[in-house]
């Protein structure tokens, strides 16, 4: 699953999703492994769910679109040199609840990335991992 995937699935949902934090747990941080996926079961590597699954999610997953103080972490691994913003309110009752944003830290800058939704934790992830994304497409030589 590509960011761009992991971006998608969370602009569909509304909810905290154990099974996407544990993709960005692995793109992040984890760089080496990849969550477990179905066929890893009573195969080869023999897992049993019990010891792959934890409350949030699967074993060594952060919960960042569950956790404000784990989202917060990541932004400061896409974007180090980058200021988080997090508002909650709405103007109408069909609004979302959250508003996230990362900006650059110079006074007046641009945003870099932003995101809403009715979870906190959903909406600082997806800002960073905007943020993520437009960073590498400006690393991308134009023709």
């Amino acid at each position: 699953m590509t960011i761009e995937d992991i971006i998608e699935t969370l602009e569909k949902t509304d909810m905290p999703d154990g099974r996407i934090d544990a993709f960005i747990t692995c793109a992040f941080m984890l760089k080496q492994f990849r969550p477990a996926e179905p066929k890893d079961f009573d195969g080869p590597r023999d897992y049993l769910p019990s010891s792959i699954r934890s409350e949030h999610g699967f074993l060594m997953a952060r919960p960042f679109t569950r956790d404000v103080n784990h989202a917060i972490d990541l932004c400061r691994e896409i974007r180090p040199d980058a200021t988080w913003h997090l508002a909650r309110g709405r103007q109408t009752p069909e609004d979302l609840l959250y508003g996230a944003q990362l900006r650059e830290a110079a006074e007046g800058a641009s945003v870099l990335g932003e995101a809403e939704s009715n979870h906190a934790a959903l909406a600082l992830t997806l800002a960073a991992l905007r943020a993520h994304v437009r960073q590498e497409g400006e690393k991308t030589p134009r023709a």
